[in-house]
């Protein structure tokens, strides 16, 4: 009875533990697969602009270009196909897609359909497009560097308690029966297995926070930012008005009610005073205070604008080349609180009971 409590003690907390973690190493892989994807895809769409290629044909290609894809990178390809062959028929880009088409696609399409009603230049836009692809591509490379090393630490400390019993079992003190025949044994194991599997979760979860999350990131990012003000600005260069400018940027992605409060008092006719709700915002206060002395002077906002999301996506390649840098400072609260009290427990006990008996 003791050696079937032992057992499921340990099955049921590992088998968890490793369920998740397996399944993030699985949509990261996936989330690379596709980033890579869509970023040969605007890439290729971008150049086929620049020779002269109608949009839709552009789109075409670069899927043609794209065909052999596999895996996670095959499934965009075909939803962005879908959504090709409807502006074929004539449809709208992005009007009536799928609520579960990715967030880039619903933003490279929202760029597109914008650019069909307001003649915002597309070319220049995907070149945005391309290059915040490839500062995520740069984000998830160190993401994976960090994640390698923390997991890396994580195993060599989950394997310290097995070399523990392995020296035990080759001096004939036996800690293996002690662990799943003993009651004080097997509540040492369940007690220790729980701990290192609450340090691995943990480890996970710190690494992720740290490095500001893997893929989709929870919350406004300063590339969010940049992408907004980067369709602002090419609204502003193609000769719409502020308030129509910054109304096509709102509506081309998820924004946050200060972005809308600010679309609708603009749609008002408000002044300077429209830019209010934004005057605090740690990305787009900037460009708010351009644009209320914009409203005052008649100062040009495109090239301020555009400065802004320059700074932006520097700020958030130097944020993640210092979360890859950090985490291995993090796994220290693990590794004292969860890992040497499992390896205490499971290794170093039962070698000392073992002592004890002889």
């Amino acid at each position: 009875m003791l050696t079937v409590i032992a057992v499921a003690g340990v099955l049921g907390p590992v088998g968890f533990t490793a369920h998740r973690i397996f399944g993030r190493v699985r949509a990261f892989s996936a989330e690379r697969a596709r980033t890579r994807t869509l970023r040969s895809i605007v890439d290729a769409f971008s150049r086929e602009l620049g020779v002269g290629a109608f949009p839709v044909d552009a789109a075409g290609h670069a899927l043609d270009a794209a065909d052999d894809t596999r895996g996670a990178g095959r499934e965009l390809v075909e939803k962005l196909a879908v959504e090709v062959r409807r502006v074929r028929l004539g449809a709208q880009p992005g009007s009536g897609s799928s609520p579960h088409i990715d967030a880039d696609v619903t933003r490279l399409l929202a760029v597109w359909a914008s650019s069909t009603r307001h003649g915002t230049a597309l070319g220049r836009l995907m070149d945005r497009l391309r290059a915040d692809l490839d500062a995520r591509l740069t984000h998830l490379s160190h993401t994976s560097s960090a994640l390698a090393g923390a997991r890396l630490t994580e195993t060599i400390l989950l394997l310290l308690p097995f070399g523990a019993l392995a020296l035990g079992q080759s001096m004939g003190l036996n800690p293996g029966a002690f662990l799943v025949c003993n009651v004080l044994g097997v509540l040492l194991l369940v007690v220790g297995v729980l701990m290192g599997c609450a340090g691995a979760l943990w480890t996970e979860s710190l690494t992720v926070t740290v490095l500001g999350g893997v893929g989709r990131r929870a919350g406004p990012s300063p590339l969010d930012a940049a992408r907004l003000l980067d369709l602002f600005a090419e609204s502003l260069a193609s000769g719409l008005p502020v308030s129509l400018a910054w109304h096509v940027a709102a509506t081309c992605g998820d924004v946050d009610d200060a972005v809308r409060r600010v679309a609708a008092l603009l749609a008002l006719g408000a002044g300077a005073e429209a830019w209010e709700p934004l005057r605090d915002d740690p990305h787009l206060g900037p460009v708010a205070g351009l644009a209320e002395s914009g409203s005052r002077n008649g100062a040009r906002l495109a090239d301020g604008v555009r400065a802004q999301a320059t700074r932006l996506r520097a700020e958030a390649a130097d944020a993640a080349l210092a979360g890859a840098e950090r985490v291995l400072v993090v796994v220290a609260a693990p590794l004292t609180l969860c890992f040497l009290p499992a390896f205490v427990l499971v290794g170093l006990i039962p070698l000392v009971v073992g002592f004890a008996g002889i």
